[in-house]
């Protein structure tokens, strides 16, 4: 499913979803310093970036709110944990769950890139390719696929 439809599917469910901004955007690639963000992603954050009500993603960290610390809360979890995995420059942390797990994108990997993930149950040797595509990704979390994150 493209954003769009996963976001008209949320809202056929009663979720209403709350748009983030151009601006926004811009500032958190300010924030961050970095130049560039897949298409995708861009989509999903003008969309609904500034979260929902009722439903998907909530009680989540992926939205304008937190996304500008969720590197850093990655980094400290890779650090808690002993893990030997560190994360690039070229990494983008952009969900996080209940603090002990998380996922990310290679800035470098197109406009769809695939997704990483990272738990602390397991503390893998490495991180672990979850999805081929970021909307994929999406798409799996509307769908309530609990195979996603079973690693």
């Amino acid at each position: 499913m493209t954003i769009t439809e996963i976001k008209d599917k949320i809202i056929e469910h009663g979720i209403e979803p709350f748009p983030g901004s151009i601006n926004q955007i811009e500032e958190l690639k300010s924030y961050l310093n970095i130049n560039y963000l897949p298409s995708v992603y861009i989509d999903f954050l003008q969309q609904m970036g500034n979260g929902t009500r009722n439903g998907f993603l909530q009680g989540h960290s992926c939205f304008f709110n937190e996304l500008p610390n969720l590197k850093k809360w990655a980094i400290e979890l890779l650090i808690e944990n002993n893990s030997n995995l560190a994360l690039t420059s070229n990494d983008f942390v952009f969900w996080m769950s209940q603090g002990y797990m998380f996922t990310f994108f290679k800035i470098d990997e197109g406009d769809d890139p695939p997704v990483y993930f990272y738990t602390e149950i397991s503390n893998p040797l490495n991180f672990i390719k979850i999805s081929e595509t970021l909307s994929e990704f999406f798409t799996r979390l509307a769908l309530n696929d609990k195979e996603l994150f079973k690693i």
